[in-house]
């Protein structure tokens, strides 16, 4: 992959200005908790500044996705971020077809959305994302952590997004040997839209990547939910309560996946993370491409760590290869537990 000029591949001066992309469903019952707790992650690092929020449909429907992060930025005191709804679907395929794989586990869950009077701004989330890249060339990051359909769609309005962004960090795929969460290929988010993925791959921008085998490391467990609830403040119970839901219908819903007794993986999280310090991830360059033709293989992310094919792809990736475990759930606790002061008896 080529440097651009002028572009400090470590860190920027100040704060990262990012956009997050993503699909989260905090505070709604028996709903992943990840994307909300990586939203509340990045506006308690001041190693990041949060330039606005962007929804996919994807883990959550369009519109709850929308209420979740609302409700949460209003909880975190943070209404000066805007939320943009965008793609309410895949690039080609219909995202039910993905959700029927979850529907005899999900089929006794209750959907009730955080209620807030906020709404989200008028303009799409694929034109923000164009129009404040543009605006502001070589200085945003984009963190996608849902599936891809959002990120595609800007890079269709303007591809010159590629390089004017600094970078796009995403949560998707596999660099080292891992089973992943939704067929025996694929992982969600490029189960979801692998078309949209491709488009992001091929674009030229520079691309980061935390797969699931690395994502699939770090936890939260039921010790890190009586921290959390110890602590005493409004934030950090709320974020215990809908832990502690979250961990409950995992193990009810697969008792016999151990990794499901007692915590719940921080998939996205860690994506943000990649963001908060070098030392907590170790990356490699690869050849990243997904299978898009329907099948078995469908939504398969490649990664071509050796390069060696014959003749060989150029890297279009770095990719996450090891975690710090240790560190980041360090830091990560340390953040969401400084979110807010606790509560006065």
């Amino acid at each position: 992959m080529e440097e651009r000029a002028g572009q400090d591949a470590e860190r920027p001066e100040g704060p990262f200005r990012i956009i997050i992309d993503t699909d989260p469903a905090l505070g709604v019952p028996n709903a992943d908790i990840d994307d909300g707790l990586a939203i509340a992650l990045a506006l308690t690092s001041p190693e990041i500044s949060v330039e606005g929020i962007t929804i996919v449909n994807g883990n959550s429907k369009l519109e709850t996705g929308v209420q979740c992060a609302l409700y949460l930025l209003e909880r975190l005191g943070r209404e000066d971020v805007g939320v943009y709804a965008g793609a309410d679907r895949p690039l080609v395929k219909n995202v039910d077809d993905v959700h029927e794989l979850y529907a005899p586990h999900l089929a006794s869950a209750r959907v009730e959305l955080p209620h807030t009077t906020r709404t989200p701004e008028r303009l799409h989330a694929a034109n923000y994302i164009v129009e404040t890249v543009m605006a502001n060339p070589g200085e945003i990051t984009v963190v996608a952590i849902g599936p891809m359909t959002n990120v595609a769609l800007a890079l269709a309005l303007e591809p010159r997004i590629a390089q004017a962004a600094r970078e796009f960090v995403l949560m998707v795929g596999s660099a080292t040997n891992y089973a992943h969460n939704v067929t025996t290929v694929g992982d969600f988010n490029a189960f979801v839209d692998p078309e949209a993925l491709q488009r992001v791959l091929d674009s030229g921008a520079k691309i980061r990547t935390v797969g699931i085998d690395q994502t699939s490391r770090v936890r939260m467990t039921r010790d890190h939910v009586r921290t959390l609830r110890a602590h005493g403040s409004a934030f950090a119970t709320w974020v215990a309560d809908c832990a502690e839901q979250w961990i409950d219908f995992l193990h009810q819903a697969w008792p016999n996946r151990p990794e499901h007794a007692d915590g719940c993986f921080l998939h996205d999280p860690l994506t943000v993370a990649a963001l908060l310090g070098r030392e907590i991830l170790t990356w490699e360059p690869a050849r990243v491409d997904v299978e898009c033709a329907d099948g078995l293989a469908r939504g398969l992310v490649v990664v071509d760590r050796s390069l060696a094919l014959a003749p060989a792809p150029p890297a279009n990736a770095e990719v996450a290869v090891d975690t710090d475990v240790d560190a980041f759930t360090t830091l990560f606790m340390q953040r969401l537990l400084a979110a807010e002061q606790p509560s006065v008896p």
